[in-house]
Formats: C-alpha cells, sequence, structure tokens
C-alpha cells in the first residue's frame, strides 16, 4: 500500500498520535506525516504510506492556511491556553474597534522576521525547544523569514478575536498572534487553532479516523497528490531505463524541455509517475526514486 491522503487529526491528540491511529487502522509498518500540528489544534495532517513516506522532505515548503481564535489581554508561557497564566489579566488603554483591529492584522501580510515560541518542535542540538522549556533550561531561538500571504480578520468580540491566515510553512501561528497583541499593548493567548489547508488538501476533504476504518486503503490516493506544487517532466523509456541505472540524462535528447538547475521535478514516464528528478546545467537526474 502505498500514497497519501489528508487526515482529520482531532483536538487532544499529537500529530505522532495520528500517525499512531492510522498505522493500527491500515495495518501499515511505514507510515509518516508532514507538518506537526499541535495537540491543541484539529486539521488537516497529511499521511504518507508505503513508500509514499519517501518523499515527505519534498511536502514540508507547501503553503498553509489556519483559522485561530486569540484571547486578548491574557499570556501564558506556551502562548496558547494549555499553558500557565503569566500574571493578570489586562487590558489595553483603549480597546480596538473593529476597523483598527483588520488594519492592525491586515498589516502582518508580507515577508518577515518571526520569534518562534520556546515551547516548539525546533531542535536544538537534537532536543526538541519545549522539552528543554519543560525541563526549566534557558534558550534563545534564532528567528526565521516567513511570508504571510493572507491574514484576515473574521470575527472579533473583545476580548476574543479570530483571524485565517495562510502563511508559508514554518510560521507559527501562536506567535504571529502573540504579535499582533504586542501592536496593541498588551499579550495575547491562542485560544483554538483549525488547519484548513496544506498545499493540495483541504479539511472539507479529510478522512477521519472513523471513515478510515471502515474504507481503509480506499482512502489512500496517489502519491504524487502531495507533490502538486512541483512542475511535471514526462520521459521516454530509454531516458528511464538510463535513470534507473543511475545515470543522468541530458537536456538536449529531449526536445521543447528548458531545464533549470536545483528544480525539482515531479516525474513521470509512461508507467505513470516514479519519483522525483533534479535538474542539473545540462542533466536530469534522479533525487528520489521512489518507484523504480
Amino acid at each position: 500500500m502505498d500514497g497519501v491522503f489528508p487526515f482529520l487529526k482531532p483536538p487532544g491528540i499529537t500529530s505522532h498520535d495520528a500517525v499512531g491511529i492510522c498505522r493500527r487502522i491500515l495495518k501499515e509498518r511505514r507510515i509518516g506525516h508532514s507538518g506537526i500540528l499541535d495537540p491543541l489544534a484539529y486539521g488537516v495532517l497529511p499521511i504518507f504510506v508505503g513508500k509514499a513516506t519517501r518523499i515527505i522532505e519534498y511536502t514540508d515548503c507547501v503553503s498553509k492556511t489556519y483559522v485561530a481564535e486569540c484571547r486578548l489581554g491574557y499570556g501564558t508561557d506556551t502562548e496558547d491556553s494549555t499553558g500557565i497564566p503569566l500574571g493578570t489579566e489586562v487590558q489595553p488603554l483603549e480597546i480596538p474597534s473593529w476597523e483598527e483591529l483588520a488594519q492592525l492584522v491586515h498589516s502582518f501580510v508580507g515577508e518577515q522576521e518571526q520569534q518562534p515560541s520556546i515551547y516548539s518542535a525546533i531542535k536544538i542540538n537534537g532536543r526538541r525547544a519545549y522539552e528543554l522549556a519543560r525541563e526549566g533550561i534557558e534558550f534563545t531561538l534564532p528567528s526565521r523569514t516567513i511570508t504571510i500571504s493572507e491574514c484576515q480578520l473574521l470575527a472579533y468580540a473583545y476580548p476574543y478575536f479570530t483571524v485565517r491566515v495562510t502563511c508559508s510553512a514554518g510560521t507559527y501561528i501562536r506567535a504571529l498572534l502573540r504579535d499582533i497583541s504586542a501592536k496593541i499593548g498588551i499579550p495575547g493567548t491562542m485560544t483554538q487553532l483549525a488547519r484548513t489547508v496544506v498545499g493540495p488538501y483541504s479539511i472539507e476533504t479529510a478522512i477521519t479516523a472513523e471513515e478510515l476504518a471502515l474504507r481503509g486503503e480506499a482512502c489512500v490516493g496517489p502519491t504524487e497528490s502531495a507533490l502538486s506544487h512541483m512542475p511535471k517532466v514526462t520521459v521516454s523509456s530509454e531516458a528511464l531505463l538510463a535513470l534507473k541505472q543511475g545515470k543522468q540524462w541530458p537536456y538536449e535528447a529531449m526536445p521543447n524541455f528548458t531545464g533549470h538547475p536545483q528544480q525539482l521535478y515531479c516525474a513521470y514516464s509512461d508507467k505513470g509517475f516514479f519519483g522525483v528528478l533534479e535538474g542539473t546545467p545540462k542533466t536530469l537526474k534522479v533525487a528520489k526514486n521512489i518507484f523504480l
């Protein structure tokens, strides 16, 4: 069994727990996921089965969309409602209007530097940041460059507001809500989070554990569906044979094809999808062999 499907992770379990659920239902040892989703959150978690696990590394770069709720004036050590409160609840000198908050929220669209929460899955010397934070070990996470393409206010009744965010990989929604609240001059805490889109997968088509148990392998889609963000290339049977032998295939032998160094391609032959190819200055080579 090989392929990918969007799992609807419920709140209250880790992404690792979700993989365990899918493994038990499908009775397949080789299962993995892309894009860790916090235990508090629910929504789309892409699950990779069998040989499809080999392409996980090529899917973390896809954009994601979230709907998140924030409580203003209230802060915790984890920056979400599961954490320990930091001080007492406070109010801003002036409560922002809908128009003011909407404008502030929209101002976060674009490329920017973000300081991740210390309670994150980022690794430091082989250990997760949240593990070090729980042990009281002091450390600083470097900021990272992120891109937010949409940040829209959906609902607001002080002290709560809800936003929809479409962002690049590596964006922490808790940190974004923290930063929005800081612009108002008060702390803020994420109280709910739903991931509604991951690359080509949406929450409307995500598979629940109950549906997976009922339909089984029929829920698993084609492996290449997770690579829709890559350009496609189809090679001849001659090229396929050469690639299988570990050789590189020259662009000059591919009429009307313009290759780009470092570009990755979702690769097909007359037998269907077979893997990921990488462009070099003059040739295509196998980056990841899935079905050869």
